[in-house]
C-alpha cells in the first residue's frame, strides 16, 4: 500500500533532482539551509491528465443525474439484489423465463457475480457505478494504449476524452449495453499487447495465456467481438501459412501456429457451455447480451454511429470516417490500423442492415453494431495520434499544401464534435433509455403469488403505425440473463393469440389455461377494438381495470402442474418449493406447463416415470398407480459442463502465475 502510494506521489509530485558537481565546494551549513522544494498545487491541476479527468467528471455527473440509484431500462434488465442470486442464475440448469429454457446461462453474469464481489456482494450497486464510472474507465484505457505512440501529454488526453466521447460510447450507456461497454474498456489492453505478436513465436506461454483470458473476459460479454478477434487471428494464421509456403521453417511455422490456435480456442472454451451452445444458434455471434433493442440502420453505421434509442443524432458526425480515410493513404504506421477499423466499419455497415430475430423475440429487429463500431472507433484513434504526433513540427518546416488543409480539418471536426456531444449529453442525452427507477410492466398483484403466468399484451408506437407484442410473464420482470435464455414462443399460444385478436379464438382461453398463464394483462395504451373482442368471446373474466391497464382472468385450470384421472378430471397439483412430494390418490397422468426437455424427471419409489408430449408439446408423465411423486429438473449435464469450465479457468490461471521451484527442491550441485 505504501508503496503504491509513494508511486502516485512521485508521478503527481515528481521531486527534481539538484544537479550536483564533484568540483562543487562541500558545506554541512549550507545543506542544512537549503529550502526544501515546495509542491505547487496549481502545476498540479494545470497537468493534462487531472484537467481531462476532472472535465469528463463534471460532464459524467451531469450526464448520469438520472441514474443514481438501481437501473435499468434499454438493453439491461433489472439486477437481482445479491451476488448469490446472480450465482443461482448461473448455476441453473431451468429458467423460468416465459415457457421455460434450458439454454445456458451467458459467462458475463459469473463475471458480474465475481465482480460483486467489490461492492460486497451488492450486485444492484455493481451495475449502478459500472456504467456510472464507465466514461472515465474508458478514457484511461485508451490512454494506457495511447502512450506507447506518442509522449505529448495534451494529444494523448484529447485522444482519450475523444474515445470515451464517441458516438458509441454514448449509445452503449445511454441504452445499458454490457458488451459495449466491455469492448471499449478492454480491447484499448488487448491492442496494446498486439505488436508483440509479431514474433510470436518467441513470446513466453504466460503472456499467451493472459492475453487468452482478456479476450475471453470480453467475449464473455460480446460474442461479436470474439468474431471480430477470430477474423484478426485467422488473418495472422493465413499469412503465416503464406509466408511459409515461400519459406519453409516447420519449425518456426509450428511454433507460431500453436500460439494463435491456443489464442483462438482459449476464450472459446473460457465461455463453455454458453460458446459452445452459439455454434447451433450462428445469429448469436452477432447479438449482444440484453434485451432485444433495435440499432440504427446502415447510414448511420458508415458514421460510426451505432443508432438506435438513446444515440445521438446522426447530423451530430463523428470524425470517425474522416480520420480513418486520412491514414489509409498515409506511410505511417496508422496504415495499419486504419486499414483494419475501415474493414470493421464496412462489416458494421453490412451488418447493420441486417434485421434478425434474437433473444425469444419473434419479430426481426435491426443488429446493434456496437462492438463493431468500438473496434472503428479505436483503430480511428490511434491512428489520428500517430499522425498528429510530430505533425506540428513537421508542417512548420514545410510550404502549404493538402496536409495543412487536412490536419486543420481534423483538429476542428474533432473540436466541433467533442463540444456538440458534450451540451448533448448533458440536455438531451441525459434522458436516455437507461435510467433509474423505472415502472415495472405487470401489476404487482400479478406477481403475489409464484410462478404464474401472465399473457401481456401491449400496443406499440413504431413508426407512423401501431404494431401489438405479448410475451409470457411471470410473477417479476426480467433479471439480467433472462432475456440471453429466453425461449421462442409456442406455436399454439401465437395462433391463439391471433384468433383471438381477429375475434375467432373460441378456444384461445383453453389453449392458454393449458400453458398454464392465468391472467391476460393488456397494457395501456389498449386497444379498445382488442378489448371487445376479449370481453364478447368468452372464456376470459375481467378482473380490474386501471391506469396501469386491463386485467382479465384466464378461466380453465391454469397451474403449472396438473393432474387428470381417468375420468378425465383435471385437478392443479401445488409444487411446493422445499422439494416436497406431489401426493395424487389415483392413477392419471401429470402434465407440466413448460417447454419440453429431456431433462425434466417425475420421480416414484426411485423410478422415474414415462415422459411424452401431450398435443401442445408439453411434458406429461403417466402415472399408473397413486402416491407420492418428486417433480425435478436433472441438472447433470449442466453441472458437468460447469465442471469442465472450472477446469479451464484454473488450468490458464496456473499457466499464467509465475513459475519457479522451491529451495529446498532445487539441488545443492544447481545452487553451487
Amino acid at each position: 500500500m505504501n508503496r503504491s502510494f509513494e508511486t502516485i506521489r512521485e508521478r503527481f509530485f515528481p521531486t527534481p533532482t539538484p544537479i550536483e558537481s564533484i568540483l562543487d565546494p562541500l558545506s554541512e551549513d549550507e545543506d542544512l539551509l537549503t529550502p526544501v522544494p515546495a509542491r505547487n498545487w496549481k502545476s498540479l491541476i494545470v497537468r493534462p491528465e487531472v484537467l481531462g479527468t476532472i472535465f469528463l467528471l463534471i460532464l459524467t455527473l451531469l450526464w448520469s443525474r438520472h441514474r443514481y440509484g438501481p437501473i435499468s431500462g434499454g438493453a439491461l434488465s433489472t439486477t437481482p439484489s445479491g451476488a448469490m442470486d446472480l450465482w443461482r442464475i448461473y448455476a441453473d440448469s431451468w429458467h423460468g423465463v416465459g415457457m421455460g429454457s434450458a439454454f445456458a446461462t451467458p459467462t458475463w453474469i459469473a463475471v458480474l457475480a465475481l465482480g460483486s464481489t467489490f461492492t460486497f456482494g451488492n450486485a444492484t450497486a455493481l451495475v449502478a457505478i459500472l456504467f456510472w464510472i464507465s466514461p472515465i474507465l474508458i478514457m484511461w484505457s485508451m490512454h494506457m494504449l495511447v502512450r506507447t505512440f506518442t509522449a505529448r501529454r495534451w494529444l494523448l488526453m484529447g485522444a482519450s476524452v475523444s474515445y470515451a466521447l464517441s458516438p458509441v460510447a454514448i449509445a452503449a450507456i445511454n441504452q445499458g449495453r454490457l458488451g459495449t461497454i466491455a469492448t471499449l474498456m478492454c480491447a484499448p489492453l488487448i491492442v496494446k499487447a498486439l505488436p508483440r505478436l509479431r514474433a510470436i513465436e518467441v513470446q513466453s506461454w504466460k503472456f499467451i495465456f493472459g492475453l487468452s483470458l482478456i479476450v475471453g473476459a470480453v467475449t464473455s460479454f460480446s460474442l461479436p467481438f470474439y468474431l471480430a478477434s477470430s477474423i484478426f487471428l485467422l488473418a495472422g494464421i493465413a499469412k503465416d501459412y503464406m509466408h511459409f509456403r515461400q519459406n519453409p521453417e516447420g519449425i518456426l511455422f509450428k511454433e507460431r501456429l500453436s500460439r494463435w490456435l491456443l489464442l483462438l480456442a482459449t476464450p472459446f472454451a473460457l465461455c463453455l457451455p454458453w460458446s459452445l451452445e452459439a455454434l447451433t444458434h450462428p445469429t448469436r455471434f452477432l447479438i449482444e447480451p440484453g434485451i432485444s433493442v433495435a440499432g440504427g440502420l446502415a447510414n448511420e453505421a458508415i458514421l460510426a454511429n451505432p443508432g438506435g434509442i438513446g444515440s445521438i443524432p446522426w447530423w451530430f458526425v463523428s470524425p470517425v470516417l474522416l480520420v480513418i480515410l486520412v491514414a489509409i493513404f498515409s506511410s505511417t504506421q496508422a496504415r495499419f490500423y486504419a486499414s483494419w477499423g475501415f474493414s470493421f466499419l464496412l462489416a458494421a455497415t453490412f451488418v447493420s442492415s441486417l434485421a434478425i430475430s434474437a433473444h425469444g423475440n419473434a419479430s426481426n429487429t435491426h443488429v446493434w453494431v456496437g462492438t463493431w463500431l468500438a473496434i472503428t472507433t479505436l483503430c480511428a484513434v490511434v491512428s489520428g495520434v500517430v499522425i498528429l504526433d510530430g505533425l506540428r513540427e513537421r508542417l512548420a518546416n514545410s510550404n502549404i499544401h493538402y496536409r495543412h488543409i487536412l490536419a486543420g480539418l481534423g483538429v476542428v471536426s474533432v473540436l466541433a464534435y467533442s463540444l456538440t456531444a458534450s451540451m448533448w449529453i448533458t440536455t438531451t442525452g441525459a434522458n436516455s433509455p437507461l435510467q433509474v427507477n423505472r415502472t415495472s410492466v405487470l401489476p404487482p398483484f400479478l406477481g403475489i403469488s409464484p410462478g404464474t403466468k401472465t399473457l401481456v399484451i401491449r400496443n406499440l408506437s413504431v413508426g407512423a403505425t401501431d404494431q401489438l407484442t405479448f410475451f409470457v410473464a411471470r410473477e417479476n420482470d426480467a433479471f439480467l440473463g433472462d432475456p440471453d435464455v429466453a425461449p421462442k414462443s409456442s406455436p399454439a399460444i401465437d395462433k391463439a393469440i391471433r384468433d383471438l385478436v381477429d375475434g375467432s379464438g373460441l378456444t384461445s382461453s383453453k389453449v392458454l389455461s393449458a400453458h398454464g398463464i392465468k391472467f391476460l394483462f393488456m397494457k395501456n395504451p389498449v386497444d379498445d377494438q382488442l378489448v371487445r373482442s376479449v370481453d364478447g368471446i368468452g372464456g376470459f373474466m375481467r378482473n380490474s381495470s386501471t391506469d396501469a391497464g386491463i386485467v382479465w382472468r384466464v378461466t380453465g385450470v391454469g397451474e403449472r402442474l396438473v393432474f387428470t384421472d381417468e375420468n378425465s378430471k383435471s385437478t392443479p397439483m401445488l409444487i411446493p418449493d422445499d422439494g416436497a412430494p406431489v401426493v395424487t390418490r389415483s392413477p392419471g397422468t401429470l402434465t407440466l406447463a413448460e417447454n419440453y426437455d429431456s431433462s425434466w424427471q417425475v420421480i416414484q419409489n426411485g423410478a422415474r416415470l414415462v415422459r411424452t408430449k401431450n398435443e401442445y408439446g408439453l411434458p406429461q408423465f403417466l402415472a399408473p398407480t397413486p402416491g407420492e411423486f418428486f417433480l425435478i429438473h436433472d441438472g447433470t449435464v449442466r453441472r458437468g459442463w460447469l465442471s469442465l469450465q472450472f477446469i479451464v479457468l484454473l488450468s490458464v490461471l496456473v499457466m499464467i502465475l509465475p513459475a519457479g521451484r522451491r529451495k529446498r527442491e532445487i539441488s545443492v550441485e544447481e545452487l553451487t
